[in-house]
């Protein structure tokens, strides 16, 4: 069958990607050096043309700003989270690091990355808060920013990994909120400027949207975090299936994360990842599945003033595509400011086993998706990962490369899904930075990944482990990847390169 989301997926051009190195100056490099440890001075924002996922930007800008969404830093026993800073360019370079705190003054903090490595920065070692955002500017731009946060499982150290993002927006979305029995999630919204922000909140619930008084016109402090936690008796969304939130800023722009933890028959422990921040007409997920041993399901937004009716569709195993009739499709209405929820394991035409999905509308840019994805290890740990999927850009630019800021330190089987999003066949190809630049991994060199279709890579070779990886293709793609956490995994995207094509 031909689907409306198939039928648009050949608009990109083809190009070969190349993976922009920025060098660095000397002379900046002894100045951002000597900047005091607490000095909070303006940060150098990036202009972008148009706000999207976090990637990696052009080598034309002498300094990035990247923006974490938030840690756990209350000094709890295995609680607590990093950023990881890669450096991607030929030279050392520096990059300041500053800790937002919702409890405590901002502080920052320089750190020197050698050519072609990474260092990760413990945050809670460096800042105390309940959660604590960072800043990073690098200066040369030639460089990616990681975020994970740590919590303890029966089975060891929980983890969760989300891409940091290059650029702030006015507006931010979430799909997917659960606040049933014991399950908190909270909005980490941070302000990295010099000026307040004022922000209103919605939350969209079964019984319809709350605007709660005291969450209209709220401040957000200059360096600051602000907490809120969506389930709080008497001013949230308290025992909800399902929630969705709305976040404008009236004046100012600011990152906006959640944080979930759920500990049930259904979900466990924490995913913190960014929330989205734009609306898009369709939504693209890399990895999913259908098992015994998991539970997926997608929750689908619509914040406007009119109902808007989706189409969502699985590719099945290595097909992304309708190229030989395997896909599942189901159609949804989302009423106006409601949230939409699509149980994957619910639906009897989906077979077992690994699938890809999109989520379309023709009712213009009006929808947000996110995914809620949990994995059960053999000794019974759930792992909840929850994030947003892939929105088309308004300019219908898409990457031909992803990178990630530090490989598993662990071998991981499957560890990362690509996605060919092209109606014609591609090469991709993984590397590694060693001490002298990208180093092709044995057996991960042009590898064929036919037309609209998805391939699994394993994570094995001593060469990835901890080291900074970069996936290249001769056409457009997607890269999801599997992080260890306890004894299963959670799910993360990569950070896109350079929109192109």
């Amino acid at each position: 069958m031909s689907t409306d989301a198939s039928r648009r997926g050949g608009r990109f051009n083809r190009r070969h990607p190349m993976l922009v190195i920025a060098l660095l100056s000397v002379v900046g490099l002894v100045w951002l050096a000597r900047q005091p440890r607490d000095d909070i001075s303006a940060a150098s924002f990036n202009v972008a043309p148009e706000v999207w996922i976090p990637y990696v930007p052009s080598d034309d800008i002498l300094e990035s700003t990247w923006f974490c969404p938030g840690v756990p830093a209350t000094g709890e026993t295995d609680v607590g989270g990093a950023v990881i800073v890669t450096n991607t360019s030929d030279q050392p370079t520096s990059a300041r690091v500053t800790f937002l705190s919702d409890i405590a003054a901002a502080r920052t903090k320089v750190v020197v990355i050698p050519a072609f490595d990474r260092v990760q920065v413990d945050v809670d070692a460096e800042q105390q808060g309940t959660f604590v955002a960072t800043s990073v500017e690098i200066l040369g731009g030639g460089g990616l920013v990681e975020q994970r946060a740590f919590y303890p499982t029966s089975a060891g150290l929980g983890q969760s990994a989300t891409p940091c993002s290059i650029n702030l927006s006015s507006e931010w979305y979430l799909a997917e909120g659960y606040t049933v029995d014991l399950a908190e999630q909270v909005l980490l919204l941070s302000n990295p400027s010099a000026d307040q922000v004022v922000v209103d909140v919605a939350f969209h619930t079964a019984s319809g949207t709350i605007e709660p008084s005291v969450y209209n016109g709220l401040p957000v402090q200059p360096y600051s975090v602000r907490v809120i936690d969506v389930g709080v008796e008497g001013g949230g969304a308290r025992g909800e299936e399902s929630v969705g939130v709305s976040v404008r800023a009236a004046r100012g722009a600011l990152m906006v994360g959640r944080s979930m933890t759920a500990d049930d028959d259904r979900r466990g422990g924490t995913s913190i990842s960014m929330a989205a921040p734009l609306l898009a007409d369709r939504w693209w997920f890399a990895d999913g599945v259908k098992s015994p041993q998991a539970s997926e399901r997608f929750s689908v937004l619509n914040p406007t003033d009119e109902a808007v009716t989706v189409l969502a569709t699985f590719f099945l195993s290595d097909n992304v595509e309708d190229v030989a009739g395997e896909a599942v499709t189901s159609v949804i209405e989302v009423a106006s400011r409601d949230v939409a929820v699509i149980d994957a394991g619910a639906l009897a035409e989906l077979p077992e086993g690994d699938h890809s999905a999109v989520f379309s509308t023709l009712d213009g840019r009006s929808i947000v998706v996110d995914r809620a994805l949990t994995r059960v290890s053999p000794s019974g740990v759930k792992v909840t990962s929850i994030a947003s999927g892939v929105p088309e850009r308004r300019d219908g630019l898409a990457p031909t490369s992803w990178l990630v800021a530090a490989g598993p330190s662990v071998e991981v089987e499957s560890g990362l899904v690509i996605v060919n999003l092209d109606d014609v066949d591609r090469e991709v190809s993984l590397s590694t930075y060693g001490s002298n630049g990208l180093v092709a991994v044995e057996g991960s060199t042009q590898m064929m990944l036919p037309a609209a279709s998805r391939i699994v890579v394993d994570l094995k070779e001593t060469g990835v482990l901890g080291r900074p990886i970069a996936v290249e293709s001769t056409g457009r793609l997607l890269v999801e990847r599997r992080v260890p956490s306890s004894d299963a995994f959670s799910s993360a995207w990569a950070i896109a390169g350079m929109p192109c094509c």
